[in-house]
C-alpha cells in the first residue's frame, strides 16, 4: 500500500517548498500555510496554553520534530482565531473537541484538494512508515493528495485531529489517517481556541 504523507517525505517536500514568507499580522486559520522559521507549514488547529501563550498544532515535518504531530508558537505578529478553512473564501468556527465515533461524518481541508468528506473507520490504528510505526492513529474514509496532509479533520464544528497521510487518491477514492486532536491538546497541556 501506497502512503502518500510517507510521514516527512511527501509532507516534508510540499511545506518546505520555497514560497514568499507569510505576511505580518497574520491571521490564522487552521488548513492555511504559516511560516515558521524558515518553513512553511500547515495549520492544524489554534490552541493556548493555560497561561495564554498562543500555539499552533502542525505536523512535526514543520519542525523536523520525530513526532507526526508537534506544538509550536504562533508568531507573533499573527493573531489566532477558532476557524478551519473550509474553502477559499469560507470557514468553520471550532466550538470544541468531542471526539467522533466510528460511522460519523468528518471532513478535512487540504491544501490541494481543498474540503473533502468522508467516515470515521476505526481509531486506535497502527500505520507502518519508512521512518517507523505510529500509533494510536484514526482511520477515515476521506480522500487525500500530496499537499494535504497536515490540514485540520472536523466532525460538524468539533475538532477530530491533524491529517498525517493515507493511501488512494480522490479520482478513485482512498483511505486517510489523522492524529487525534485531544491526544496533542493532553500531551502539551493546552486549549483549542473556540467560539
Amino acid at each position: 500500500m501506497r502512503f502518500w504523507a510517507t510521514l516527512c517525505a511527501v509532507v516534508l517536500c510540499v511545506l518546505t517548498a520555497p514560497t514568499a514568507s507569510a505576511a505580518a499580522g497574520q491571521i490564522l486559520v487552521g488548513g492555511d500555510r504559516v511560516t515558521i522559521g524558515t518553513r512553511l507549514c500547515v495549520i492544524g488547529f489554534n490552541a493556548k496554553t493555560p497561561g495564554g501563550a498562543r500555539k499552533i498544532i502542525t505536523t512535526g515535518a514543520c519542525t523536523g520534530a520525530g513526532a507526526p504531530v508537534t506544538v509550536v508558537d504562533a508568531p507573533a505578529d499573527s493573531t489566532s482565531t477558532p476557524l478551519v478553512r473550509t474553502g477559499p473564501s469560507s470557514t468553520v468556527v471550532v466550538r470544541g473537541a468531542t471526539e467522533a465515533a466510528v460511522g460519523t461524518p468528518v471532513c478535512r481541508y487540504g491544501q490541494t484538494t481543498g474540503w473533502r468528506c468522508g467516515v470515521v473507520q476505526a481509531k486506535n490504528q497502527t500505520v507502518n512508515y519508512p521512518t517507523g510505526s505510529v500509533s494510536g492513529l484514526t482511520r477515515t474514509s476521506i480522500c487525500l493528495e500530496p499537499g494535504d496532509p497536515g490540514g485540520p479533520v472536523m466532525a460538524g464544528n468539533q475538532a477530530q485531529g491533524v491529517l498525517i497521510g493515507g493511501s488512494g487518491n480522490c479520482s478513485s477514492g482512498g483511505t486517510s489517517y489523522f492524529v487525534p486532536v485531544r491526544q496533542t491538546l493532553n500531551t502539551h497541556g493546552l486549549v483549542l481556541y473556540t467560539g
